[in-house]
């Protein structure tokens, strides 16, 4: 018994009581929602009965109330205000109960006037009155249940971080609203950070207003309470803070939140759509925008045959493909796996999506020949090759018969059976090549145009540089160096790159395609170079460690084949500009296809025969501007000078 008392006289005893039971039933709050509405409208008849002073309007109130409950329940049940959860209410929802009111206090007014029981004056009165004590009723029981909730439960129950959010916008102080409300969220809004220094001091809806001057050491001591993160409202905002308050939160160890305008959250899911800040959003440029509909036009109701499906930018195509409802796609990919895996992935996301598994190696013949017969495409997205630099260094033959015969089979079956657009995707390491993947895919290249003028499917040649994130990168490998506490391996501390996220790379590819009339090479702005040792400091930071102490960094040299820099262009290439701007064409030299079909043939020799000197022997005949380098096929290239001397 003692127990019992004790439970019942225990502040956590009721907490734990409100806890589990999260939300007060509709019913509930149906019926005091309709008991306030009744009294609202009661109270008015009251307040005019005692301004008026005539008795024969008492004889009136049980008509009056009659009709105030019939209409009640009616509007109650057409705005459906009991179904909203209270602790969750907003201005939005609390303006669904002010119309509710307008409504019922209009109609009994007019029926009171009809009724003659009140002259037009006291009539007026008398509704609005009636809509302001029932709104007061009905609000002050929300602002009530939401108090007690905060005082008895989620003080003690809600484990948070405090919080900033940065923003000028009207979406900063609603969001700031709905995490505090929000259980699940483990954040707590302290604070509005603005760049308006005339709202410094202000409070927008009970959250301080603190401004940002580019001092983060000030703001802190301003705030006076430990700060943990900064959540920025739209990715424009962090954006223009990347080089003062972003870096300024690494410096200091506050994690960097994102989240969309409040209008597109989902109040109830908040938790997943508010996400930490990586790597990809500090190098991520400006969004790049597309001619939907020209792309749409261009695919839709086609057969489209996407090759290498299962890798990072094969499956990113796939996906985008599939949004544009296209007629069907033909998936092929060789690694058994991840073709599973995006089997499962594509069937979930798109289950009434024509789609097709294939599981094939580029090279084999029969196996293309058979897929062109059955399905005959129309479009075809040539995504599959080996791309590792130092493993086709040390592979080449491989290479050579994956990204430059896959590519050729694939390409001269589209031909035969007349595929309207075959699109290849290249790499900006076919630029003046120095290992041997990028003279693959700088053959590859030639090859595809060189089939483009004697042929009417369209070939073309899209070329762009690493694409963030996706298999095999610096940035998966860095992660996992981090967690693994180090140290990050990087190979040289002046070495950069080019990065392209894979939606925006994929964007840009079937931009191109539409565009393309055959034989171009589209070339793609990829910003200005990143430099990998300073990516590596700034994964580090956003991990909040520090980099060199925390975690080392290590300088390994250059693997085989590596060069410091990548180019987009060779020397004897320029560029025209086309209707997007993120897009150029290349303008390359005319090809002897002849020639070039030669030397094919004896590179595939060589490269079935797995003679690899001979193999890298040829392709730097095809390709003069090849040369090694930090690799063994250096003395090729001096055997290849003094072949020219002689």
């Amino acid at each position: 018994m003692s127990t019992i008392k004790g439970n019942l006289f225990s502040p956590n005893f009721y907490r734990e009581k409100l806890h589990n039971l999260q939300y007060l039933n509709r019913s509930i709050i149906f019926i005091l929602d309709l008991l306030l509405s009744i009294l609202g409208t009661l109270c008015a008849l009251l307040l005019v009965w005692f301004i008026h002073g005539k008795g024969y309007i008492m004889s009136s109130v049980g008509g009056i109330m009659s009709l105030a409950v019939l209409i009640s329940i009616l509007l109650l049940f057409l705005f459906r205000s009991y179904k909203r959860s209270i602790r969750f209410s907003t201005l939005r929802e609390l303006s669904g109960i002010f119309y509710l009111l307008i409504i019922k206090c209009v109609l009994i007014s007019s029926v009171v006037a009809k009724q003659g029981v009140f002259d037009i004056k006291y009539t007026l009165i008398c509704g609005l009155l009636d809509l302001f004590i029932s709104a007061f009723f009905m609000v002050s029981f929300r602002v009530f249940m939401v108090s007690i909730y905060y005082l008895l439960l989620r003080k003690d129950v809600k484990q948070t971080n405090d919080v900033l959010i940065y923003g000028d916008t009207n979406y900063a102080p609603l969001l700031a609203s709905q995490i505090n409300s929000n259980d699940d969220i483990p954040y707590n809004v302290i604070g509005l950070l603005s760049l308006k220094q005339q709202k410094k001091g202000f409070k927008i809806g009970g959250v301080c207003v603190y401004t940002w001057d580019g001092d983060l050491d000030k703001l802190l001591l301003s705030v006076k309470q430990n700060v943990t993160h900064i959540v920025f409202t739209n990715y424009a905002d962090f954006k223009s803070e990347s080089d003062g308050l972003v870096y300024s939160c690494m410096e200091y160890n506050i994690k960097m939140l994102m989240t969309g305008e409040i209008h597109l959250l989902d109040k109830h899911n908040m938790k997943q759509q508010i996400k930490s800040i990586d790597i990809v959003d500090l190098l991520q440029r400006d969004e790049i925008t597309i001619d939907v509909e020209a792309v749409s036009e261009e695919v839709r109701d086609k057969i489209v045959l996407v090759t290498g499906a299962a890798g990072s930018i094969g499956r990113e195509i796939s996906m985008q493909l599939a949004y544009f409802g296209v007629k069907q796609l033909i998936l092929l990919d060789i690694a058994e796996t991840p073709l599973h895996n995006l089997e499962m992935e594509m069937q979930k996301k798109f289950p009434h999506q024509d789609i097709r598994f294939i599981l094939s190696d580029v090279r084999s013949e029969a196996r293309i020949k058979d897929l062109f017969e059955n399905n005959k495409p129309d479009f075809v997205f040539h995504a599959a090759a080996y791309k590792h630099v130092p493993v086709i260094e040390d592979n080449p033959c491989e290479g050579v018969l994956t990204n430059i015969w896959g590519t050729v089979n694939v390409a001269r079956h589209s031909q035969l059976y007349g595929v309207e657009k075959f699109v290849m995707i290249s790499t900006d390491k076919a630029v003046n090549p120095t290992n041997v993947m990028g003279a693959t895919k700088r053959i590859a290249e030639l090859c595809v145009q060189g089939l483009n003028n004697s042929s009417k499917t369209q070939f073309i040649t899209v070329r762009f540089g690493n694409v963030l994130g996706s298999n095999g990168s610096v940035i998966p490998l860095f992660k996992e160096q981090i967690a693994n506490g180090g140290p990050v391996t990087v190979t040289h501390p002046d070495i950069i790159r080019y990065f392209m996220t894979i939606p925006e790379a994929c964007r840009l590819v079937l931009q191109a395609a539409t565009m393309g009339k055959g034989g171009e090479i589209f070339v793609f702005d990829m910003g200005e170079q990143v430099k990998i040792d300073n990516l590596a400091r700034k994964m580090i930071l956003l991990s909040g460690l520090i980099p060199d102490e925390d975690i080392k960094i290590e300088y390994t040299g250059l693997r085989s084949g590596e060069k410091l820099y990548e180019e987009l262009l060779t020397e004897i290439e320029s560029t025209q500009a086309t209707k997007n701007k993120k897009i150029r064409v290349a303008q390359a030299d005319k090809i002897n296809e002849e020639e070039l079909k030669k030397k094919i043939i004896k590179l595939m020799h060589y490269a079935n025969q797995t003679d690899i000197t001979n193999t890298v022997r040829v392709m730097k005949r095809i390709v003069p501007e090849f040369k090694s380098n930090n690799s063994e096929f250096e003395v090729l290239d001096k055997e290849e000078i003094v072949t020219t001397i002689g």
